[in-house]
């Protein structure tokens, strides 16, 4: 059912492709496209690199002609509508700034097409003019494989360490002078509080196994069963008790369709959602980091905050999901790597005794990994942009 709905919803991208391209040859030096830079990450959303980079623009350069692409019932339209102009996801009006741009930038990849799906697999339909910026949706550590040259149509990849420039560099593929060491441009917004907020942030990443299962499999899963019983875990509930501290649980956006799986019978541990939550003022408003292989602790690194890694599945994930990059936990991560929930939970109390200070090796590997350490990685987008075009 899923991949007949798809293709039926490919035959009409498809018809309204044919006419944009049609109707576009009589707008295109109109002011609202010509010279156009449109902005986005997945057309649901405003609080990752792009939202970031289309403040930036529209405060320091208000005269490129920009838009941000967003859905109407998004809980970020408001937002982004208080900077600037707004062009709806999947309208006729999407469908036209996507042929006729002269710059699409991206935190993700095709993250400006009208269906990220469709695109990239018909990029040859649309004559490509435009410059095609990715921003990046974090910093890459692992082999993905769709990130490949050979996969993507990128005229400028953003990179934000050298270890991580140096990798995609050497076996992603790309021609020289489309990757470019600026930083993510959301890292300008990232600050540590002064004092200690009391909160436990639980940020796991998704499975690639479990993206279009049912409910009634997802239940069954090992992802289910262990997140969900160190959410009931009754020593987390005496951990936090005895400093004082809540547990925030927001897994990733591709899992929060079963969000009402999880459970939890104490108040001090909070479920989070998609809709009123920004990961990002989470990350500011926690004080230790708890994932699984999620970039986002490259984030949590950036403010020199302490973190540990659960991770249950490591030879499945690696096998069914990323293969392994250049970055191993156990020698370059940024905290312990537990493979248990009892180590997991040994180790955030070990945290809270030690006034939530990093080890002294963590805490090296954080000073010593990052190219950049300030807020000027907008800055340095825009300038690498404008240098390309």
């Amino acid at each position: 059912m899923y991949k007949l709905k798809r293709l039926f919803e490919y035959f009409r991208f498809f018809g309204i492709l044919i006419i944009a391209k049609i109707v576009s040859v009589f707008v295109k030096s109109s002011p609202m496209y010509a010279n156009l830079w449109i902005v986005s990450e997945r057309g649901i959303d405003a609080r990752d690199n792009g939202y970031h980079f289309f403040k930036y623009i529209t405060k320091e350069h208000p005269e490129i002609n920009s838009a941000y692409i967003i859905s109407k019932d998004s809980p970020d339209y408001k937002k982004v509508a208080e900077l600037g102009r707004i062009i709806t996801y999947g309208s006729f009006c999407h469908y036209l700034s996507f042929l006729l741009a002269k710059v699409r930038v991206s935190s993700h990849i095709d993250g400006y097409a009208p269906d990220i799906l469709f695109f990239n697999k018909f990029r040859f339909l649309v004559p490509d003019k435009a410059k095609n910026i990715f921003l990046q949706h974090g910093i890459i550590k692992d082999d993905i494989n769709f990130c490949h040259a050979d996969k993507t149509n990128i005229d400028m990849f953003v990179c934000s360490a050298v270890p991580e420039y140096d990798y995609v560099d050497k076996t992603y593929g790309y021609k020289k002078g489309v990757l470019q060491l600026t930083g993510l441009c959301r890292y300008d917004n990232l600050r540590k509080n002064d004092a200690p907020t009391h909160k436990i942030l639980f940020m796991p990443t998704w499975r690639s196994t479990l993206r279009t299962c049912s409910r009634q499999t997802f239940l069954k899963s090992d992802y289910y069963k262990k997140y969900n019983s160190l959410l009931n875990s009754t020593k987390l509930i005496s951990i936090l008790e005895k400093y004082d501290y809540e547990l925030i649980f927001y897994p990733h956006y591709e899992v929060q369709r079963f969000l009402d799986c999880f459970t939890t019978g104490n108040s001090r541990i909070k479920i989070a959602d998609f809709k009123n939550n920004d990961v990002q003022q989470l990350l500011i408003n926690s004080d230790i980091l708890l994932t699984d292989y999620s970039s986002v602790y490259f984030d949590y690194g950036y403010m020199r905050k302490p973190m540990v890694y659960y991770q249950y599945d490591e030879e499945a994930f690696r096998k069914e999901q990323y293969g392994e990059g250049y970055f191993d936990y156990r020698r370059d991560g940024f905290g312990k790597v537990a493979e248990t929930e009892n180590e997991v939970l040994d180790e955030l109390e070990c945290i809270l005794k030690n006034n939530l200070l990093p080890d002294a090796k963590y805490l090296q590997r954080m000073n010593s990994f990052y190219a950049f350490n300030d807020t000027k990685n907008c800055e340095r987008n825009f300038k690498a942009i404008c240098s390309i075009l």
